[in-house]
């Protein structure tokens, strides 16, 4: 008798934390809470939408302009297979390229800003797609910027 009331008792227990646990898989706050501003599509933004990219046009003029020394700036905004959309300054001063990088809107992402620098864009081709990655940066996790696919 007393195994069996130590078995209800603990299984009452069990029940009661598993109960109380948040089940909801966010991994941080809500944009509006943090005042994340709304993202706004420009006409100039170069849009990444797994793989279909908008306005590729405007990012190989930016390119041109880092290998012909012009200042230029260009954003980049690759989107999440649930639509969130993560923001890519790129703003070449003629000898540097500032690399900003906003991912706050990004459900399941770090939620972070970073910025760095870098010294040039390398194009990396293969008979499946054309990879644009920036080179000889400070400190990058993810140096790639597009990956337009070659179909």
């Amino acid at each position: 008798m007393q195994k069996l009331l130590r078995f209800v008792s603990v299984l009452i227990i069990t029940l009661v934390v598993v109960g109380c646990q948040n089940t909801e898989y966010s991994t941080k706050p809500n944009q509006e809470q943090n005042n994340i501003p709304d993202y706004t599509p420009s006409t100039e933004d170069v849009k990444d939408r797994n793989g279909d990219i908008e306005n590729i046009k405007r990012f190989e003029e930016f390119r041109q302009n880092v290998e012909n020394g012009r200042k230029d700036s260009v954003r980049v905004v690759r989107y999440t297979t649930e639509g969130d959309p993560m923001l890519h300054d790129l703003e070449y001063s003629g000898e540097i390229i500032t690399s900003t990088r906003d991912t706050r809107r990004d459900t399941f992402g770090d939620g972070e800003i970073n910025t760095t620098t870098c010294t040039s864009i390398k194009i990396i081709e293969s008979t499946e797609s054309t990879e644009y990655v920036l080179e000889g940066c400070e400190n990058v996790e993810d140096d790639i910027i597009l990956v337009n696919l070659n179909l």
